[in-house]
């Protein structure tokens, strides 16, 4: 016998990107349970979107500046961030195209050390 045996893509970490917002399935959006709001990041060189959960202390300290904190949904199983100008900034700067509700999946990494969530494009 030789068995191919599958992977549990449940318990893997996916990033979905929409033309209108980011969407962490359960398995990432753990890193989020006791957040609402949240940084969003661009290395265009590394190729990398990051997700920085902020926590209500770091918003009652004014750490970021208000215009820099970005809303995060949670669902039953998924955490969502609505953000069109964001996705769009994404588009512009990695060719990203929304044609036909055409939507792109990565497997994100949470980087414990800087508390950020990565996806490598």
């Amino acid at each position: 016998m030789s068995f191919k045996w599958s992977t549990n893509d449940i318990s893997t970490m996916t990033l979905t990107i929409y033309e209108t917002n980011l969407t962490l399935n359960k398995a990432a959006s753990v890193h989020f349970e006791d957040v609402n709001f949240v940084l969003l990041g661009i290395d265009e060189e590394a190729r990398q979107i990051g997700i920085k959960p902020i926590s209500k202390e770091e918003i009652d300290e004014h750490i970021y500046n208000e215009s820099q904190l970005h809303r995060f949904s949670h669902g039953k199983s998924y955490g969502r961030i609505s953000n069109k100008s964001f996705v769009k900034d994404l588009s512009n700067a990695f060719g990203l195209k929304f044609d036909d509700n055409q939507c792109y999946k990565y497997t994100v990494t949470f980087d414990v050390v800087h508390s950020i969530m990565v996806a490598q494009l």
